[in-house]
């Protein structure tokens, strides 16, 4: 019998609720183990919790606005597809292409953090630790949506139930003075410390809203979508203000300023349990593993960002084929080699990249949600964002606030962001945009 033929289509209908929230947490669920307590450097730790309420209200109405874009136009190309609808193709094209990038450069800074863990958990050399997750990653994703992502949702219950057992074990030892460090005053630097530590607070949240581009393959988007996006947000908030105040409680915010593994270090602290131990060590695997999931959910989404552009005809269509198992397997092994290089460079610095971004797409979404909200009247809506255009302008001006103190913090890496930008800009005005606008027809019909 002669093979099946390649196809360019995903599966469709085979992710229910607990899938794409779970998808959702497991996307995010690295930024509750590693990332949020370079905050603590910046704006001591009344400005990071500070700065994660206002990334928790930034997050639930951004996700309210997704919730209602993706139900509308359920597609796994996600960001590009709203833009697009709303400003065009060359606005499709470097929201896409800009995500894109965030998620691959992400796999590699999730890498990092893993490897950390493992080392200090384990005691295995970080190179072993990242060939071994790259290759296992990718074999399992090769094997298509409902068992790349049904096993992300497991690992992802294990890392929520791992920080829970982190709070509760840290407990006994939480302190109010050790949060009022002599050397790191609770409010670092006033409201400028709570404005720096935006982006470190928002690591807890970061890629929640990409489980939305899994509606292409849910059964019912514009009931599962919402409710996901919900569920997974709600859980985020909850954990991560947990861990933010137990962690610098129980072991003092200096232990924790600039650790690459700031949970384990709190449970190993001289200030709490003070060496390994069994506890330590299960707790440690726990957030391993939830660094793992983080890792496959990236992975995913990035795979299905870089799919949509190709078959939308932003890249070439090759980008775009699947495999029996209807995995965009080209597409995999491209981000998982962007994975690697990113993988080379220090995560702090990485991380204000992603984070600058993805920002910049956000900002562009919710723009476009707002002129869809007013020029697309008969677009149907099966969800409508509660709060409305308020919410977006409401996340709007916090995401501001966000790019402004990646900026601050980070100007030659913004600085190359925006070189890239106009450098995509360039070549998409020289080869693609006649393409794009006769082919962008094609696909409004």
């Amino acid at each position: 019998m002669p093979p099946e033929p390649l196809t360019h289509s995903l599966q469709t209908g085979t992710l229910g609720l607990l899938r794409v929230a779970g998808l959702g947490i497991a996307i995010a669920i690295s930024g509750q183990f590693s990332g949020w307590n370079y905050g603590l450097e910046v704006g001591g730790w009344g400005g990071l919790m500070s700065a994660a309420l206002l990334t928790g209200l930034f997050y639930l109405a951004f996700t309210q606005c997704i919730a209602e874009l993706a139900a509308a136009m359920p597609s796994a190309g996600g960001f590009e597809t709203y833009c697009r609808r709303a400003f065009g193709v060359t606005a499709g094209y470097l929201t896409g292409m800009s995500v894109l990038i965030a998620l691959a450069v992400a796999i590699g800074v999730v890498a990092d953090f893993t490897a950390a863990y493992g080392k200090a958990i384990l005691q295995i050399d970080p190179l072993y630790v990242k060939i071994s997750l790259f290759a296992i990653v990718l074999l399992m994703q090769l094997r298509g949506a409902r068992e790349a992502v049904g096993t992300t949702m497991v690992v992802g219950l294990i890392a929520v139930l791992a920080l829970v057992a982190f709070i509760f074990a840290m407990a006994p030892f939480a302190s109010v003075e050790r949060l009022l460090s002599p050397q790191h005053a609770l409010f670092a630097h006033g409201a400028s410390g709570v404005l720096g530590s935006l982006p470190f607070a928002l690591w807890l949240f970061l890629g929640v809203e990409q489980s939305a581009l899994a509606a292409e393959e849910t059964a019912d988007p514009g009931r599962t979508v919402p409710r996901a996006l919900t569920i997974a947000v709600a859980t985020l908030l909850i954990v991560g203000l947990g861990v933010l105040t137990v962690g610098p409680a129980g072991s003092g915010t200096e232990v924790l300023r600039r650790a690459d593994d700031p949970l384990y270090a709190a449970l190993t602290s001289p200030l709490a349990y003070g060496r390994p131990t069994w506890l330590t060590t299960v707790i440690g695997i726990g957030a391993l593993i939830g660094l793992i999931a983080t890792f496959f959910s990236v992975v995913y989404t990035s795979s299905r960002q870089l799919y949509s552009l190709a078959r939308d005809g932003y890249l070439p269509s090759w980008l775009a084929v699947t495999n029996r198992m209807h995995a965009p397997h080209n597409a995999l092994a491209v981000v998982t080699a962007i994975g690697i290089g990113a993988a080379l460079f220090p995560p702090e610095r990485a991380m204000l990249l992603v984070i600058f971004l993805l920002c910049v797409s956000y900002i562009v979404v919710l723009a476009a949600f707002i002129r869809l909200r007013s020029h697309a009247l008969r677009l149907p809506r099966p969800y409508r964002a509660l709060g409305g255009c308020t919410s977006a302008y409401v996340a709007a001006a916090l995401c501001l606030a966000i790019l402004w103190a990646c900026f601050n913090q980070q100007p030659l890496g913004t600085g190359y962001a925006l070189i890239v930008y106009a450098l995509l800009l360039c070549h998409f005005a020289l080869t693609q945009r006649r393409k794009m606008a006769s082919r962008a027809s094609e696909l409004e019909s």
